[in-house]
């Protein structure tokens, strides 16, 4: 029985250790962190860096802890969809196999390469120590918590792929419990102190005493908490501390309800049993039932409807940001000591972070449908230029940030400083390039949706952030040179618009990939 049980996970461990790519990948995370070593070793002969090596130990841990949590939304998420949209789970119930061995084989295969990835960065990592500021045992006790971070959101993505039948449903799912958990509490500490300076529970000391005891309890369970305590000079815990504890035993329990409702929740439709219940189905088709009838511009109509939801969700949209601007004000007045001009602030970084997420979005989607479902040759047989098809989907998405854009609009009204920041991109070449990373993160979402099946966006922000680590390395001296030749008031901003040259050339490059890839797929 145990023979059977394993086979899956035995095969998929084997099949891992043949691939070329697996060791090249794990080599590439190990010299990533001898790169950082040596780049840390020249910096701290070079200036009076404090501590080097607790420094590169920080962005190191931090950079796992960004890694592991998009990997927790895409690559653990999907472990069990990915089966029901091939339609291949039934074929490996008729082949015998139970359960336990299925999980085993399609998610702990995937949860122990990934570890594997952290212990090849750790024996570099123990070189961070002869750079000074950092122990063993703070070494030894990050990478304790970032594995049991690991366990815990490997865990969770797959009770989100058991439980729900398409990857988007499951990564949403796995990002919603991964906010709640992050954000716990603050969100508690947030509602005591609104509800105490709101009078509403004077002198039920008791419940607020309770609330901040549950906040204490959620922020000691956060490995966000716990990697800040683990950087603090003189760090002398045990490496196995609460979050650790906290993790093991949450990645047990969601392993535990997703064997034991395993059979419940990957019935097949069609079956005499009751449907599989998708908990975010509604919510992801909500508005696609009724649509208009497409005009002259079909592809902009059907990115519109069908990737972007069409005029319901772009109501619901709307409303939902109207909802949070007025939160927002709200709470400023009554309930915290924050300025009405700082909350418009807010919401306006606030919009800029949804235009963010939702075009990142779209950009995941926009050609990886079509690409996934073999349906780019039937794009070819429409009479249009293949850049024709490319700015007519990216035509359909456009409408669709409209709301974002109203409310951003709103939040600079009531900021002070709004119009002025929008005036300065305009002529400012150190603004521009926060527009031309957007681009050229929107360009590399929509390229690696035609190169991988799932996790575009995740495996964009990866390789962004690692640019940007790289970028500051190369670009911060090259800028520093620039500033001090041109010691003008524009001195920095000559070096500025080298910088959006590169990244313009960049985008250009990646979008004529782009196209390549399109005409050579339209053309199988």
């Amino acid at each position: 029985m145990l023979t059977g049980t394993m086979a899956m996970l035995l095969r998929a461990i084997r099949l891992d250790a043949r691939l070329v790519r697996t060791h090249l990948f794990r080599l590439a995370f190990a010299l990533l962190v001898y790169a950082s070593l040596i780049y840390a070793q020249i910096i701290s002969g070079t200036t009076l860096l404090g501590a080097p090596g607790l420094k590169l130990f920080n962005t190191m841990t931090y950079l796992n802890l960004m890694l592991i949590s998009l990997a927790g939304v895409s690559f653990f998420a999907t472990a069990i969809t990915e089966e029901k949209e091939e339609e291949t789970l039934g074929l490996l119930k008729m082949a015998g196999v139970n359960p336990l061995g299925i999980l085993l084989g399609k998610s702990t295969s995937r949860l122990l390469g990934a570890i594997l990835l952290l212990l090849v960065q750790f024996p570099f990592t123990l070189l961070a120590i002869t750079l000074g500021g950092v122990t063993l045992g703070q070494v030894v006790a990050a990478y304790c918590s970032l594995t049991a971070y690991m366990v815990l959101l490997a865990n969770v993505g797959l009770f989100s792929s058991v439980v729900c039948r398409r990857g988007g449903s499951a990564s949403l799912l796995t990002l919603l419990f991964l906010s709640v958990y992050l954000a716990s509490h603050v969100m508690i500490e947030t509602i005591r102190l609104g509800l105490s300076n709101g009078g509403l529970i004077a002198g039920k000391g008791a419940i607020a005493e309770e609330l901040k005891q549950v906040a204490k309890w959620c922020r000691s369970a956060s490995v966000l908490d716990r990697i800040s305590d683990i950087m603090l000079t003189g760090f002398s815990e045990t490496p196995l501390g609460f979050q650790v504890n906290v993790s093991f035993a949450g990645a047990l329990l969601f392993f535990g309800v997703a064997w034991g409702g395993f059979h419940r929740f990957t019935r097949e439709p069609r079956s005499g049993g009751r449907r599989q219940i998708d908990p975010l189905e509604r919510l992801i088709r909500f508005g696609q039932s009724h649509r208009s009838r497409p005009g002259r511009n079909a592809l902009a109509w059907k990115e519109f409807h069908f990737a972007a939801g069409g005029i319901p969700v772009q109501v619901v949209k709307f409303l939902l940001y109207g909802l949070t601007f007025a939160v927002v004000f709200l709470a400023a007045e009554r309930y915290f000591d924050f300025p009405f001009a700082d909350a418009g602030m807010f919401v306006a970084m606030f919009m800029l972070l949804m235009l963010v997420v939702e075009s990142g979005l779209y950009a995941a989607v926009i050609f990886h449908d079509e690409w996934r479902g073999r349906t780019l040759p039937l794009l070819a047989m429409l009479p249009l230029r293949p850049s024709t098809v490319i700015y007519s989907k990216i035509a359909g998405c456009l409408p669709a940030l409209l709301p974002a854009m109203f409310w951003l609009l709103a939040g600079c009204v009531i900021w002070p400083d709004g119009f002025r920041e929008i005036f300065q991109c305009l002529y400012l070449p150190s603004r521009w390039l926060y527009g031309l990373i957007w681009l050229l993160f929107l360009t590399l979402t929509a390229f690696f949706s035609l190169v991988v099946r799932w996790g575009a966006l995740p495996l964009a922000i990866s390789v962004m952030a690692f640019g940007a680590s790289v970028a500051s390395c190369c670009g911060s001296p090259l800028l520093a040179v620039i500033s001090i030749s041109n010691s003008g008031e524009y001195g920095a901003e000559l070096g500025f618009l080298l910088v959006d040259i590169v990244v313009a050339v960049l985008v250009g490059l990646l979008q004529s990939d782009i196209r390549r890839r399109l005409e050579i797929a339209s053309s199988q």
